[in-house]
């Protein structure tokens, strides 16, 4: 008998977690609004419910009744806590509400590393712009409880200060923010999973950005150009933090920056999957190691030890008015180039200011990086 998932979302983002999720013979119970994107759900769901995942109690009742036998929202953030509430109420594994509070925002995840050691750039919390000073510039400005690298600006100087306050407090539901030291260095994000308090580092991802002052995300690549020593210090980094933030099950995604002395500094961790084709797909195609199917096995009760099958490189390029003349010409034409997996098209083509401005993509799968 098919195992039964109820997924939180159902738009545009998640097409690829879905399609996995249904290859490995689970009925989804899918749980979003019908006004909005539910693309996902319309080509893959067994049942679709129009209620939004913020009605906790309601879906737990359905889940109950349905007998459903694990709770996921992959990706988006701000489900987790629905994720929780039903999960403990089905009696089925997630994180405790001790790593729930300390992971709520980028405030009390930050505070928690803090206490406990982990490397991280000096912060502020802030709720106004009088607030704002005391970080020695130049800093990263940036909403305590939003991702998708929303409301996110480099300011290098006072006069700059203001307009990024006020740009994070746009994107921040409860608006606040925090100024933070800017590590000048590479970026990262290291992809995980945990079950029963055991942490397996997956893969680290390269990551390429536009750079100051939004640093939306162009390209990721796996694995990481990284000497072992490097690796090391950022995975020892990644199973510190994991444990310090008391993460016992499911994915996370962590982003770290190597300073130019090879220093890693821990800027922040989503006890969740992360986005843009690195879990849905890039770790699978670099490691062998499906991690969808890992993250349903979490949520289900039933996980079993990660494998490695193959040692590929793999990434992914997006659309954008600052990458078109390399990056649509290989969409357009995918089948003269083997190493594109999958590619798409879904928006206009314009300039970044956070990913959801992103308009498509290529992922690639090859021997080598793909340079462009």
């Amino acid at each position: 008998m098919n195992k039964k998932i109820a997924i939180l979302g159902a738009n545009y983002q998640y097409l690829s977690f879905y399609r996995q999720t249904k290859a490995l013979g689970y009925e989804i119970y899918s749980f979003g609004r019908e006004s909005d994107d539910h693309i996902a759900a319309e080509k893959y769901a067994d049942h679709f419910y129009d209620i939004s995942f913020k009605e906790k109690e309601r879906i737990l009742e359905i889940c109950k009744q349905e007998g459903v036998q694990g709770v996921t929202s992959f990706i988006i953030e701000s489900a987790l806590p629905y994720v929780y509430y039903i999960s403990r109420g089905l009696g089925v594994p997630c994180n405790s509400p001790e790593c729930e509070a300390l992971t709520e925002n980028k405030y009390t995840m930050r505070e928690q590393m803090r206490k406990e050691g982990v490397s991280i750039p000096a912060y502020k919390f802030i709720k106004s712009i009088e607030e704002a000073h005391g970080i020695p510039f130049p800093v990263i400005v940036k909403p305590s409880d939003s991702g998708g690298s929303r409301g996110i600006t480099l300011v290098r100087d006072e006069k700059d200060l203001a307009a990024a306050v006020e740009r994070a407090f746009e994107w921040s539901p409860s608006r606040t923010a925090l100024v933070e030291q800017f590590i000048e260095g590479r970026e990262f994000s290291i992809e995980a999973i945990t079950y029963k308090g055991k942490h397996y580092i997956l893969q680290i991802t390269d990551k390429d950005t536009t750079g100051a002052p939004y640093f939306v995300e162009l390209g990721h690549h796996q694995p990481a150009n990284l000497n072992q020593k490097q690796w090391d210090d950022i995975a020892n980094q990644t199973l510190k933090l994991l444990k310090a933030l008391k993460v016992e099950y499911g994915a996370s995604h962590t982003e770290i920056k190597m300073d130019e002395d090879g220093v890693p500094y821990v800027i922040e961790m989503g006890a969740r999957m992360g986005g843009g084709y690195i879990n849905s797909d890039m770790v699978r195609l670099s490691t062998g190691y499906d991690f969808v199917k890992g993250v349903l096995e979490v949520a289900t009760g039933t996980f079993t030890e990660p494998k490695f099958t193959c040692r590929k490189n793999a990434g992914v390029y997006f659309l954008c008015e600052e990458t078109k003349d390399k990056v649509l010409p290989i969409i357009e034409n995918r089948d003269k180039y083997p190493f594109v997996f999958d590619a798409d098209i879904w928006g206009k083509i314009q300039k970044v200011q956070c990913n959801s401005d992103r308009g498509g993509y290529f992922i690639y799968q090859s021997d080598h990086k793909i340079e462009l």
